[in-house]
């Protein structure tokens, strides 16, 4: 016990660097001194508090530092600590949402057997398409379970959509402890801000670690899925190294992710264009940017991580930007994370757990910036109270970042509410565009050229590279593969046929049983929830209940009811006209995550995001079908 090895300035350098807020919670936890727990939140402590409360941690921690790890409170004191964090008394529906996050149990949200688990039939399997973040979770939660399962990978290496975007300085733009998943405690990120090399590394480590690399196939690719009803079995057609294979499931789940299908720009001229063209999903490991002439056409969460980087290497740098973002400052974004904070991490017991919490704790309560508010707009405001001076707070760093200079801000000013699409990190994007070799261009491009590209002004713009930034096909749901359910119908028919991909809770479809979506249409929350990787967890759990729940019951297939499904889509649309998103405001005619034509969202989920996460704790058994050989087993 005790500090072994580091001296109080080294431990005095670390509680400096890190959220007070967590110093003090861990402390508390440690300690049970009522003083801690009477101080306020960090931000209203007065200097005197704050420096107190740094040396009674250093003071602590010199004399018992330990790597041991905090088992989880009774509720009560877990719901103490939890009001403590954000200064809030938390309702049941909150509390119940979030406690998991601290993370204290070894496999926080993951489905676990209650008692004896049932004997699991010998044919019984799950095949998992996928493994990025959201099919290695999935794997994890089928051996928390002992259920057999194999993950098909067309990839390498685990990894999703990190695999394939391995352009200049790409990096989360979540602060890297919200990212990582709960049930992995002892990873420690180089950055604040993991780069994606690191996020590579990292989930080949989880990969490895449990137990899901050894059952994974790399280099599969699913080209066909058909439920076979009379046995009630998927058949996998698969494209592998060693020729066609086929593969059977009792369970199929799709992990294929969002961002998997890059969207590429097809402007006249294209095949006349003599220099290079080059998406970031498609990054030439050997392609030198020196000297040379480069465009980057977009201006979402890959064009503004890039530019800087490029304009660094590059003669001269074009943005083409078609519509204006909002983009923000991330504290420590880019940062390197201090070996003193590892060091408070492994050796000051229940910090991680908090740090992790604090980190998450301002997506909590975000509702509200992405709803319209009636009452506000008719007294004069745009949207609500919140999100109108969130948009004055980007407009005055817009001004800091590029020295006043209006030929820039008033080009790069958007004319829609923050909020309404997904937010885009800074990453020095408006400070680039100052530099001298760095073009905003804003005319829509018409076509390429021979050496360029040609804008609707006529401008001929020489260029030996051209980057499209230009993002994936993000309603591409399960493509380029076919699946096909119950009397052969095809999926992506019946998507088609009605107004867009749809899904119940985004996991299920009728006429596709056995069948689940990670990442699935309208799986994405819009506000008020945790971080996205934990959202992988939560999904999964939801699936894992639904194979508890067959096993259970012995029954050999499940399916999302035609009427429950129908339900759920005609409120998810009507909870999706408070966005701000679906007004004009919110800038919906220029929206890619709103489907104009049918006037509905087509990624995110609605709801407040504690409301939707009970959907997958505690799903709606009436909503779901169970069958033995052809016979309801009941709800």
């Amino acid at each position: 016990m005790g500090a072994a090895g580091v001296d109080r300035a080294f431990i005095r350098k670390a509680i400096d660097a890190v959220d007070l807020n967590a110093v003090r919670l861990a402390l508390y936890q440690n300690t049970g001194d009522p003083a801690h727990a009477a101080l306020p939140l960090a931000p209203k402590m007065s200097e005197d508090q704050r420096e107190a409360l740094k040396q009674q941690a250093v003071d602590w921690l010199t004399e018992n530092a330990s790597t041991a790890r905090l088992p989880e409170p009774d509720e009560a004191k877990l719901r103490e600590l939890m009001c403590l964090a954000t200064g809030e008394d938390l309702g049941d529906l909150e509390f119940e949402a979030r406690r998991e996050q601290i993370a204290f149990k070894d496999y926080p949200f993951l489905a676990r057997w209650d008692g004896e688990p049932p004997a699991i039939p010998a044919d019984f399997n799950v095949v998992i398409v996928g493994s990025g973040f959201s099919g290695v979770v999935m794997a994890v939660q089928c051996q928390l379970l002992g259920i057999p399962y194999v993950v098909i990978e067309k990839g390498e290496e685990p990894g999703g959509t990190w695999n394939i975007n391995r352009y200049p300085d790409v990096r989360v733009d979540t602060i890297s402890l919200t990212y990582e998943l709960s049930f992995e405690k002892d990873w420690r990120w180089a950055e604040y801000f993991g780069r994606g090399e690191e996020v590579r590394e990292y989930l080949n480590h989880v990969s490895h670690k449990f137990g899901v690399y050894e059952n994974t196939r790399f280099r599969h690719a699913l080209t066909e899925a058909k439920f076979e009803e009379g046995r009630a079995r998927w058949l996998l057609d698969l494209d592998t190294p060693e020729g066609p294979q086929r593969i059977e499931a009792s369970v199929l789940v799709t992990a294929m992710g969002l961002f998997a299908n890059p969207k590429i720009v097809d402007f006249p001229g294209r095949d006349d264009f003599a220099g290079e063209i080059v998406h970031p999903a498609r990054w030439p490991a050997d392609l030198s940017l020196k000297d040379k002439r480069v465009a980057v056409i977009g201006n979402g969460s890959t064009g503004i991580q890039m530019v800087g980087a490029i304009a660094e290497q590059a003669e001269h740098t074009c943005v083409f930007q078609r519509t204006p973002q909002w983009i923000a400052p991330r504290d420590k974004y880019g940062q390197p994370m201090e070996p003193e904070v590892h060091w408070l991490m492994d050796n000051f017991p229940g910090f991680w757990n908090w740090a992790r919490y604090m980190a998450g704790a301002p997506l909590f309560d975000t509702h509200s910036l992405v709803c319209v508010d009636p009452e506000w707009q008719a007294r004069g405001g745009k949207v609500n109270p919140v999100s109108d001076a969130m948009r004055d707070d980007l407009k005055s760093y817009i001004e800091r970042e590029t020295g006043g200079r209006r030929d820039i801000i008033d080009r790069v000013l958007p004319d829609y509410a923050p909020m309404s699409r997904r937010p885009v990190v800074d990453n020095g994007w408006y400070r680039a565009l100052t530099r001298d070799d760095v073009e905003l261009v804003t005319d829509p491009i018409e076509r390429f050229s021979e050496s360029g590209l040609i804008t609707a002004d006529g401008k001929e713009h020489p260029l030996d590279v051209v980057v499209t930034a230009t993002g994936f096909d993000v309603v591409k749901y399960l493509w380029p593969a076919k699946i096909r359910g119950r009397q052969g119908i095809a999926i992506h028919d019946k998507w088609e046929e009605a107004d867009g991909p749809r899904a119940y809770i985004g996991s299920m479809v009728p006429g596709f049983p056995n069948m689940f979506m990670l990442y699935g249409p309208n799986s994405q929350p819009v506000s008020s929830g945790p971080a996205q990787s934990t959202w992988f967890t939560i999904w999964s759990s939801f699936i894992g209940r639904c194979l508890m729940k067959m096993l259970r019951e012995g029954a050999s297939t499940i399916e999302v009811t035609p009427q429950a499904y129908e339900d759920y889509n005609k409120a998810l649309d009507k909870e999706a006209l408070n966005l701000v998103m679906m007004t004009k405001e919110g800038g919906i005619e220029r929206n890619y995550y709103v489907d104009n034509e049918h006037g509905r969202v087509l990624v995110n989920a609605p709801w407040y995001g504690p409301v939707f996460q009970n959907m997958f704790a505690d799903p709606d058994w009436q909503a779901l079908e169970l069958t033995r050989q052809s016979e309801p087993v009941g709800p």
